[in-house]
């Protein structure tokens, strides 16, 4: 026996209507639909009938004669013997005229079930003739469900009913709905959508993270979230997402540059980054017209409708997941105002479809995408995230002002995100577009063997060649005694580095010595001479050239706009005099120009500044871009040593250089032993360190230097074994 449902009550409305549609579509397509009464036999079919005469109507086994005679003629595979049984009941309590209550069961079956139908939907208060009939059609295999509302009053009598499923509910008022007008081809769609939101039910898995940890959890790939969460991974399997909040900030510093860290690290990553910076505007009227006429006879038809909008070629499941999203969501934020709802269904299917580009292009994903939205949010907005998460996106809200937690946890529907709170609040502003330069205070070291153990223990972290195409400056702060320590570490050594995406923290040293240590020349040369290494350019200043040429700079206002220099149209033009360095090379360098520029660290600012660091900044020596091409950022640093021993100051040519350097991630010592001003002139003083020694020499002669050509290395045994 097939499933026979019997529907009494409802509890909503709108759902129901939609199951009423849904069985009334599939009856249309292949198999019964009856309102009221079943028609009575015509005197055709009644001949018809009687070639099939039961010996006896009130024995099963006859009548399971005479239904095995057409069900062999008709071609019906059927349990004859479960219809049989149904039917000499039927025989028997549904009147008195036993023989014409046979004709009119079996006209029924030879008219109904002879369509082979698969479903059969009836809808009205059956008598107890048609409830037999239904449980005879159930007993040959047809899906049957009845809505009756409850006003079957004969259903009492009826025999087998422990073989029905009776569901009710809060509500039993008949609905009325005109089936003639129902759109078939749109109930197909709907029940297709519905049986895709089955298939992808439970598929994404919201996983939890904490404040510290959330942006390195986010960067894990979806395979490892599978394996580690005790899954098998496979590509149309469990979707495992993170969805949290961060609000306020720490320090500063560290969250501006933890910021662009995170965003810098999907330049070599499958994830594709969504930036939401700006609120997002309320669907456009283009908008508006390509999703289409949607219908608002009832909330639930109006939500169906939308949800069947969304359409994200290429990725099959994030559409089945965004439909059923939708759905839910909407049902979950429990507002009865149909328009409030259509607004909102509005907003989540256009932003979606902004977000991911879907009405341009495929929507092809190689790993979970990320949402990441900063700033100031409306309650619209939270519940977008909300649905992007439950479609299957990582989703990560971002704003220093604390004033906007209030609105993330009213409207944090069924607790999706994780909101984390810091301690200070400010405005939320623009998105960081640079790293900004910290100083970073170190601990001294008594002895060799310590700096070793660093240096070769457990958890030193191991990096290729050349593996970071980028690197981020980040100012020491030291003792005088300490960069001797500190001078001849490789990057990833030092305190302070550290390394996201493709990009690494280079801990670099940019400091000032001014005057000589108790006057005592020989040391202080010592000093200069144990700092030489082969990566070394030293500069002994010269008298500056008088001239008063003026340089015209206007060459380079092409290149920028707004402070932001164009690096594709600089890299593709005559003015570049890098063009014979590796790609990634000249990218490097126009994107440390671009930082020599907005961090502030030289007295210029506008065109003047523009123009002299693009001038001066593309004319370096090929001796610094030799260097520059074999500086591996996690290893040997580089070194700039400027010798002052005159009285003239530094040009602006020397000053933009030595910025530069300092921010690719050179280590950065000017000697002056006069203590004069010479880098100050267009170097602010917070860029560097200055250490002032306790006399200061005049008219003092430098001596020659070599730079060496190759560092020689005992090895860790031969500094654990040689002299101290």
């Amino acid at each position: 026996m097939q499933e026979f449902t019997r529907y009494v009550g409802y509890d909503n409305p709108d759902s129901f209507r939609g199951i009423l549609i849904e069985l009334f579509a599939a009856s249309q397509k292949n198999g019964l639909f009856f309102k009221e009464k079943l028609p009575m036999a015509s005197m055709d079919e009644i001949t018809k009938a009687s070639a099939y005469t039961a010996a006896s109507f009130n024995n099963a086994d006859d009548i399971k004669k005479s239904i095995d005679m057409w069900l062999h003629d008709a071609n019906i595979p059927c349990d004859s013997a479960a219809v049989a049984e149904v039917m000499a009941a039927a025989v028997e309590e549904c009147g008195a005229n036993k023989k014409n209550n046979y004709f009119v069961f079996f006209c029924w079956l030879m008219k109904y079930l002879g369509a082979r139908p698969q479903t059969l939907f009836y809808i009205g208060s059956a008598s107890l003739k048609e409830l037999y009939f239904l449980l005879m059609m159930s007993a040959a295999g047809v899906k049957v469900t009845l809505v009756s509302y409850g006003l079957d009053t004969e259903y009492v009598k009826l025999k087998f009913k422990d073989k029905i499923t009776v569901k009710s509910g809060q509500h039993n008022s008949p609905l009325q709905i005109d089936f003639s007008k129902i759109d078939l081809s749109r109930e197909a769609a709907l029940a297709q959508m519905r049986a895709e939101g089955e298939r992808v039910e439970g598929l994404v898995k919201k996983l939890s993270t904490t404040a510290a940890g959330v942006f390195e959890d986010i960067l894990v790939e979806r395979r490892t979230r599978v394996i580690k969460g005790g899954g098998v991974y496979t590509e149309d399997g469990d979707i495992p997402v993170y969805c949290a909040a961060l609000l306020g900030y720490d320090n500063d510093d560290v969250y501006t540059n933890m910021l662009v860290k995170f965003k810098e690290s999907f330049a070599g990553l499958k994830k594709q980054l969504i930036f939401i910076e700006k609120p997002l505007s309320n669907p456009n009227a283009d908008e508006v017209k390509a999703l289409g006429s949607v219908t608002r006879a009832s909330t639930a038809e109006m939500i169906d409708a939308m949800a069947m909008q969304i359409n994200l070629p290429g990725d099959k499941t994030r559409t089945a997941l965004a439909r059923k999203a939708l759905k839910d969501l909407l049902s979950e934020m429990s507002t009865a105002n149909q328009t409030v709802v259509f607004n909102y269904a509005m907003k989540f299917v256009t932003w979606l479809y902004r977000c991911t580009q879907a009405r341009k292009y495929s929507v092809v994903y190689e790993d979970i995408p990320v949402v990441l939205y900063y700033g100031d949010i409306s309650q619209s907005e939270v519940y977008f995230l909300i649905f992007m998460s439950m479609c299957g996106f990582d989703v990560i809200y971002i704003s220093p002002d604390l004033s906007n937690q209030q609105t993330a946890v009213d409207k944090n529907v069924g607790g999706r995100i994780q909101i984390f709170a810091l301690p200070q609040s400010k405005e939320s502003g623009e998105f960081p577009k640079k790293a900004v330069k910290m100083k970073v205070s170190t601990v001294a070291y008594n002895a060799e063997r310590d700096l070793d153990t660093m240096l070769y223990g457990g958890d030193t972290g191991i990096y290729r060649s050349f593996q970071f195409p980028n690197s981020q400056s980040v100012t020491l702060k030291t003792t005088f005694e300490e960069i001797a320590i500190l001078w001849k570490q490789e990057a990833r050594f030092r305190p302070g580095f550290s390394t996201a995406g493709n990009l690494v923290s280079v801990p670099n040293i940019f400091a000032k010595i001014s005057g000589v240590q108790d006057g005592d020349t020989g040391r202080y040369w010592d000093d200069v001479r144990d700092k030489l290494t082969p990566e070394t350019i030293l500069v002994v200043k010269k008298p500056n050239n008088n001239s008063n040429t003026a340089t015209d700079l206007s060459a380079y206002r092409q290149f920028y706009r707004n402070g932001e220099i164009d690096a594709e149209r600089l890299k593709n033009s005559t003015l570049n005099k890098y063009s014979y360095l590796p790609d990634r090379i000249q990218d490097m360098l126009f994107y440390k120009l671009q930082e020599t520029c907005s961090s502030g660290f030289l007295r210029l600012e506008g065109d003047e500044l523009m123009c002299s660091v693009l001038h001066f900044g593309m004319n370096l020596s090929k001796e610094f871009s030799q260097i520059i091409q074999r500086f591996d950022f996690t290893k040997k640093i580089p070194k700039l040593i400027y010798i002052d021993a005159i009285e003239d100051t530094f040009t602006l040519e020397e000053c933009i250089q030595i910025v530069l350097c300092n921010l690719i991630g050179f280590d950065v010592l000017v000697y002056t032993p006069s203590g004069y001003k010479n880098l100050e002139t267009y170097v602010k003083n917070d860029a560097f360190e200055e250490h002032i020694m306790n006399q200061f020499l005049y008219a003092t002669e430098v001596p020659k230097f070599k730079i060496p050509s190759e560092e020689k290395s005992s090895g860790f045994f031969g500094k654990l074994f040689g002299k101290h």
